[in-house]
This record gives structure tokens, C-alpha cells and sequence, in this order.
């Protein structure tokens, strides 16, 4: 396993450079008993934070996670990284960064987590119209209470992180740490993330994290199997939602090259998408879902690949 560090101040965070998701696409049709096994697992290969959100499944997997931590009394060895401030229906897509908003889903998460702390707790999204002042000044109350170890930002833009840490440093601030946004090797549709209120990695927003030298935890890291699925059935193959997503010639073009770098390594086409990834030259952690063994086993040996930075620039040029 790999591993990288995420520190600011004084705390510092060594984690997995995978970190094993628990969306609803991943976890709704598993039982507890199954998710159990399968973070049994990830921890017995090194693996050792867990992403979720206050919004997945209506808060229950937090609640899984949160009995299995009891159950195992691994609390001490597991890294938590939970979101909140997600929009709710009748917010017209706004999200719910007022301080009580975001204490009210914290106190939430840590009950059903069952745990005081969190070590990474990301605001799942920006709410552009708020200033900075007070999202960052609310975010630090908490921290001074001890309920969070590392604030990150889940789908927020680079300019709006850019003044929200420019206020923390100049006020002696706790800022924000590391990143969570869309990202993988295959380039998404503007119109589609656009539509679904993601923020989608792209040149601007990389040149700005790597001069950072910023964390950035990329979910859809594996754009939901579109190489994969490819190399095993054709690019016609593919269904509607990921043709709308990924069907673009440059990401054929990435195919290629992602095919020719497995097959020269005898390895996978997935060790070579996480590997994009996880080898960057930006400091970053890959979240995946696994809905059975087989899959994580797949992750779990995809992880093991190594190519320098440089070939992982060139799969993504084209």
C-alpha cells in the first residue's frame, strides 16, 4: 500500500493513496454483514480511510461504519473522512454552510459514526454567495472543539479555496487542507458536471493544485469502468450514462495509450487508470467503490503498479 501525508499546523494525517468510498452506487444494494468483509479487508491490505458523507443513503453509511468501528474497536487505526453541508431538496441546490447548518450535520455525523472526532470533514459544497469569513470562522469553532482534525472542501473551485485560505493564513486561521473533486484519466462532459453541480478537475484547476502543492482526493477516479469496459467490449458496448459522461474521441485516444502501457507491463487496464492517479505528480488519493470481493481484490493489485509522473502526463496528453 501506499501511503501519503496530509498535514496542516500541527496535525498530520498518513493516508492510504486509496481510500474505499461508500456512496450510494456503491454500498445501497450490500448488507451490513457484506460491507463488513470487504473493510475488513481493505484495512488487512493497508488501506486505512474510509470516504463517506453525511448525504449517502440518507446517513446510513455512516452508520455502517460506524458499528463496524465499535465492533472491531479499530477507531484508533481507521481515517475518517466524512462530508456535510450537502444540499437538501428544498434548497433549490444551495448549500447549507450557515454555522448551525454545518453543526447540525457534524453532531449528526459523529452519532452516527460513534466517534468524537473526524479526522478529514469536507463541506460537500461551496455556497459562492457566503463569504469566506464566515465559513472558515465557523469551520474552526469546530476545530478548536476538538470534533475535526483536517477541513477539506468537496466541489469547490480553486479561486473560492484560494480566498477562503488566504483568510485563514492572514487571521491565524485553521485553512482548508485538501480537496475533493471529480477527477480520473478520461475527461467528463462540461455540460454533464455542469448540470450535476460537480467540479470536474481540469487544466486550470490542476495548474493551481500542483503550484499548491495541494492533496486532492479524486472521486470517479475509475470514470465509472469506461476503459475498462472498453478494452472488454468495444467502445459501442458502452451504455447511454457513460457514453453521455466519457464517449469522447480524446478519451479513445487515452484508451489507446492506456492498453499499450498495460499490455507492456503485463498489468491490468485498471492498474494503469488508478495509477494515473495515485503516481501523479500532484499529491493525490484515488476513492474507489468495491461492491464485492473480486472488485476490491482488483483495486487492491491495481494499487501495487508504479510508472513515474511523467508517463502518467503523457497518458492524459493527447
Amino acid at each position: 500500500m501506499k501511503y501519503i501525508n496530509i498535514k496542516s499546523d500541527a496535525i498530520s494525517l498518513n493516508v492510504s493513496k486509496i481510500s474505499m468510498g461508500t456512496a450510494p452506487r456503491t454500498t445501497e444494494s450490500l448488507n451490513e454483514k457484506e460491507i463488513f468483509y470487504l473493510m475488513d479487508m481493505f484495512m488487512e491490505a493497508g488501506g486505512n480511510c474510509l470516504d463517506t458523507a453525511r448525504a449517502y443513503n440518507d446517513g446510513r453509511s455512516e452508520e455502517v461504519i460506524g458499528k463496524w468501528i465499535k465492533k472491531q474497536g479499530n477507531r484508533d487505526r481507521v481515517i475518517i473522512s466524512t462530508k456535510g453541508g450537502y444540499p437538501k431538496q428544498d434548497c433549490s441546490k444551495r448549500a447549507r454552510l450557515s454555522r448551525k447548518e454545518m453543526e447540525d450535520d457534524l453532531n449528526l455525523s459523529l452519532k452516527a459514526l460513534q466517534t468524537d472526532y473526524i479526522d478529514i470533514y469536507w463541506l460537500h459544497r461551496d455556497d459562492p454567495e457566503m463569504p469566506v469569513k464566515e465559513i472558515i470562522e465557523s469551520v474552526n469553532r469546530f476545530c478548536d472543539a476538538g470534533k475535526i482534525k483536517l477541513v477539506g472542501c468537496s466541489n469547490w473551485h480553486v479561486d473560492r479555496i484560494q480566498q477562503a485560505n488566504e483568510y485563514a493564513e492572514k487571521y491565524g486561521k485553521k485553512r482548508f487542507a485538501v480537496s475533493q473533486i471529480k477527477w480520473s484519466l478520461a475527461e467528463t462532459f462540461e455540460e454533464y458536471y455542469k448540470e450535476h453541480y460537480e467540479v470536474v478537475m481540469d487544466d486550470q484547476e490542476y495548474q493551481w493544485y500542483f503550484k499548491k502543492q495541494m492533496p486532492v482526493f479524486a472521486y470517479g477516479s475509475q470514470a465509472l469502468g469506461f476503459f475498462v469496459k472498453v478494452a472488454a467490449s468495444g467502445f459501442e458496448s458502452l451504455d447511454k450514462e457513460i457514453h453521455r459522461r466519457y464517449g469522447s474521441e480524446e478519451n479513445l485516444l487515452r484508451f489507446k495509450k492506456v492498453k499499450h502501457l498495460a499490455s507492456s507491463n503485463s498489468v491490468s487496464i485498471s492498474s494503469v487508470v488508478f495509477g494515473y492517479i495515485t503516481c501523479n505528480k500532484l499529491p493525490s488519493v484515488a476513492v474507489f467503490g468495491a461492491r464485492n470481493p473480486e472488485q476490491l481484490i482488483d483495486v487492491l493489485q491495481a494499487v501495487d503498479f508504479e510508472m513515474d509522473s511523467a508517463e502518467a502526463d503523457s497518458l492524459y496528453n493527447v
